[in-house]
């Protein structure tokens, strides 16, 4: 499944955001979250964590930036799981790292699913929206065909 789609919601003061109905069934009843790349929580499913969790165990161990990468994602994960109101506890330590407050957007990106402070989001989104034509221009640096 694609995860799609942008949805607002609010952390309680627990800790706890409701996961948006669209994602629930893909998701399953437990997944895994990580530090993003982003100053986001990135969600994955099973498939896809074991998928990238495979990748990452294949890096080599004698170079400094891959082991710090390995450890920058294994080291901020957690599996998390849907309690019986379609919310989860997003880790204290993730939600202080990536500046989550209250109010949270919760977005399908592919594969995974990224939650961002919505403040930051919209700060995100801005300079996204100022310099999409460049990013649009460069993707051809990276073997990416949108020729419809």
């Amino acid at each position: 499944m694609s995860f799609m789609g942008t949805y607002q919601n609010n952390v309680d003061p627990k800790g706890r955001v409701s996961i948006p109905v669209k994602y629930r069934d893909a998701l399953g009843e437990r997944f895994f979250v990580t530090k993003g790349f982003d100053s986001c929580i990135d969600i994955y499913t099973v498939d896809e964590w074991e998928k990238f969790a495979d990748k990452l165990q294949k890096l080599s161990v004698t170079k400094r930036d891959m082991r710090n990468f390995v450890r920058f994602i294994f080291g901020n994960a957690t599996e998390v799981e849907l309690d019986k109101q379609g919310r989860i506890l997003l880790p204290a330590m993730l939600r202080e790292t990536v500046g989550i407050e209250k109010e949270v957007i919760v977005m399908g990106v592919g594969n995974k699913v990224e939650i961002w402070d919505k403040a930051k989001w919209e700060e995100h989104q801005q300079v996204i929206s100022q310099h999409i034509s460049e990013i649009s221009e460069n993707l051809g640096s990276f073997d990416v065909d949108f020729d419809f």
